[in-house]
């Protein structure tokens, strides 16, 4: 029994703290939270179908800057605003609808990419979205469910979902703008799968490069070994050429004037030289010969 108490008193202070750990939001909070909503039902969504067209979406982040995207989206959007407030007496509680040119230009991209995978945005519904807060409250995250005109490999139409982060702010302005394709399990895996093999060959493709390096580089003591017998050969010939040549000068000098002695301790000279010798001392030559 007691063991039962103490489960129950632990659960009760579990739901305690998940009931105080959940924030409620003030009245103020939920209207402008229904606001970005419905900017981003009524405007942002829509609007950014318009880039679903490539030639436009490519004119329009080539030939436009920031700024530049940011005037010609207000525009566009306030007019839309004029419209349906004046004409169709709907009322919002903003006085216009601002954005950031960084949140259209990336949602161009986003758009666009998302059109040639999922087609059109099924229209025959009105969109309906939903919100959040951030955690620090400071952007309104709001999620729109749509549906493709094309359809996925079992028949069913491509489901995507768009993003908008708006300002919490009386501006609500649009920081970020999205569509994102819904993967099923298997395309996720599939997608997994094909990163892990792409990054695998990756791997062992430098591995293999590296290995190529190294055995080439393995080889490079060898010719260097062999360049160095080469240089040596070549210089002891040149000295063993020279000292021929400086004994063969001074025989045939010594021979005209005669002087056996003299010619010996040249050449005794010339040989310890040769050798890196510092003396002559162990150098005998015992007869002296002409070079033919």
């Amino acid at each position: 029994m007691k063991k039962i108490l103490i489960m129950l008193c632990m659960l009760t202070c579990l739901l305690g703290l998940t009931a105080c750990g959940e924030e409620k939001l003030t009245q103020a909070e939920r209207n402008r939270g229904e606001t970005a909503v419905t900017i981003a039902t009524d405007f942002m969504v829509p609007y950014m179908t318009y880039y679903f067209d490539d030639a436009r979406a490519e004119q329009y982040q080539s030939d436009y800057g920031v700024e530049e995207l940011k005037y010609l989206t207000e525009q566009d959007l306030n007019y839309a605003f004029y419209i349906f407030t004046t004409q169709y007496g709907l009322v919002y509680d903003v006085p216009e609808i601002s954005v950031e040119g960084n949140a259209i230009l990336n949602g161009i991209v986003s758009f666009n990419s998302a059109y040639h995978t999922m087609g059109d945005i099924d229209t025959s519904s009105n969109l309906v979205g939903s919100y959040k807060y951030s955690n620090d409250k400071k952007t309104i995250i709001v999620t729109v469910p749509v549906t493709g005109t094309l359809t996925n490999s079992k028949g069913e139409p491509i489901a995507a979902e768009a993003e908008v982060i708006l300002s919490n702010d009386i501006f609500l302005t649009v920081e970020s703008c999205s569509l994102n394709i819904e993967r099923s399990m298997g395309e996720l895996m599939g997608r997994a799968a094909m990163d892990t093999l792409m990054g695998m060959g990756t791997v062992f493709s430098v591995l293999i490069l590296i290995s190529l390096v190294i055995w080439a580089m393995g080889g490079i003591p060898k010719l260097q070994e062999k360049l160095s017998k080469k240089n040596k050969a070549e210089k002891k010939s040149i000295q063993e050429e020279a000292v021929d040549n400086t004994i063969a000068q001074i025989i045939e000098k010594e021979e005209k004037q005669g002087d056996d002695c003299e010619l010996a301790a040249v050449i005794a000279a010339a040989i310890a030289a040769y050798e890196g010798s510092v003396s002559t001392d162990g150098f005998v030559v015992r007869s002296i010969r002409k070079r033919r």
